[in-house]
């Protein structure tokens, strides 16, 4: 364990997230290629493919890169959850936000960058302060 925090395991660790980041996903009501774009994963056909095998229960080694924006997922949700009832958060990430330069966050999250996630999960964090 290093600086207090354990290693990822990308299946043990990878498999949680990516259930995790589905059910956000569908709460949000994303596209798949939303979701795509949000995880850095270029072929629609391997997001299908670990879809399928999530979906089955099978151990899926996910890339470190995935599990690191499924976090910043996790931050921009819990902090949404603060401030929204969960049926309100699909419509604040299609709206235009003035921090984000008018820009909507689905817009910003889904660049396919993840400073841009980053982005708007330090925006919700300061928002909350």
């Amino acid at each position: 364990m290093a600086g207090g925090f354990a290693e990822l395991d990308p299946v043990r660790h990878g498999g949680a997230a990516l259930r995790g980041f589905l059910n956000i996903a569908s709460e949000w009501k994303l596209t798949e290629a939303e979701q795509t774009q949000i995880l850095g994963i270029r072929e629609p056909a391997v997001f299908e493919d670990l879809r399928i095998r999530i979906q089955a229960h099978e151990p899926v080694p996910i890339a470190e890169m995935v599990i690191i924006r499924i976090g910043a997922v996790l931050s921009i949700y819990a902090s949404l959850g603060t401030q929204l009832p969960p049926d309100r958060m699909p419509g604040w990430l299609r709206s235009p936000n003035l921090a984000l330069e008018d820009h909507t966050p689905l817009s910003v999250m889904t660049t396919g960058r993840l400073e841009d996630l980053d982005r708007v999960a330090r925006y919700l964090l300061n928002a909350r302060s």
